[in-house]
């Protein structure tokens, strides 16, 4: 396996909307959803911040801090090989509507972290777009 970068932050917050506004209006991250529980905001490469609340079904499986997704090719090859590593809190692969799909687990540091893979692609280190 090997990551390809960090495509996703997400953060689990009892303040979403001081959190959104701080991120939007300070940061100039643009937000492209926002709906009762969840905000996403992407930055100007497409890396994605999204923001659940206390009303989220994810808030409290991200309440240890913010969780980094870390970008691979093959998904399910990945789950395989930290499967067959006993890797600790290692859940189910998910997949999006729009194909993208992503699993979590427990690192060393005790900390959670996602892998994930998307169908769009990515821009690469020193491609004219970054």
């Amino acid at each position: 396996m090997h990551v390809k970068g960090i495509i996703w932050i997400g953060s689990a917050t009892d303040d979403r909307s001081g959190m959104k506004a701080f991120f939007s209006e300070h940061l100039g991250m643009e937000i492209t959803t926002d709906v009762p529980g969840f905000t996403r905001l992407a930055a100007g490469n497409g890396d994605l911040f999204e923001i659940f609340g206390p009303d989220s079904s994810e808030h409290d499986q991200l309440d240890t801090g913010p969780v980094a997704g870390l970008w691979v090719d093959d998904i399910v090859a990945a789950h395989a090989e930290l499967a067959t590593a006993d890797t600790e809190g290692l859940t189910d692969i998910e997949r999006g509507a729009d194909g993208h799909g992503w699993f979590y687990f427990k690192a060393p540091d005790g900390n959670y972290y996602e892998l994930c893979e998307h169908p769009r692609p990515r821009p690469v280190k020193g491609s004219p777009s970054m």
